[in-house]
């Protein structure tokens, strides 16, 4: 490789290093393999979700859960990347018709878009402010239990880092 090569090889490599590195805490473990990145949840993420109406409240008479907090990095082939998720367990909440109504009106009453007529009970979305979005399922279980479950980008996944 001539001295030009070198140059321009040196260049490349300091800049995709600086770039990638250079993510901070939107992407602290960027700076690694691309296709086996660390994983740290998002902490500003977890707290807005916390907060949300459609994870706070539940059906009239219902029993929940406190939320639990999974995170799930990486790419499994060529699909999309695994997300974050906040999920709530709900029991006794009653006919799947009356909880879909019941986290739609909560759901559109906080910004939340509803979307798809899939075989979850409600899915909604809603922008996070960072160029990501989340999205709202609430997902029938055995014998009048449904699961909450918001999903999130975890801070190593956000687009600004890949």
């Amino acid at each position: 490789m001539g001295r030009v090569g070198i140059v321009s090889y040196a260049a490349v490599v300091g800049t995709l290093g600086f770039c990638l590195g250079g993510c901070g805490v939107l992407g602290d473990a960027a700076s690694g393999d691309v296709t086996d990145r660390d994983c740290h949840p998002d902490p500003k993420s977890v707290a807005a979700l916390s907060d949300e109406p459609v994870l706070t409240q539940a059906p009239p008479g219902a029993t929940a859960a406190a939320p639990t907090e999974t995170v799930s990095c990486g790419w499994a082939g060529s699909g999309s990347p695994s997300l974050g998720m906040l999920d709530r367990e709900i029991t006794r909440a009653g006919a799947t018709d009356d909880v879909s109504r019941f986290y739609a009106d909560l759901a559109g009453s906080s910004g939340w878009k509803t979307f798809g007529q899939g075989t979850n009970v409600y899915d909604a979305s809603k922008p996070d402010g960072t160029h990501c979005t989340w999205s709202l399922h609430v997902v029938s279980g055995a014998e009048g239990t449904y699961h909450v479950q918001i999903e999130y980008t975890p801070r190593d996944l956000r687009p600004t880092c890949l």
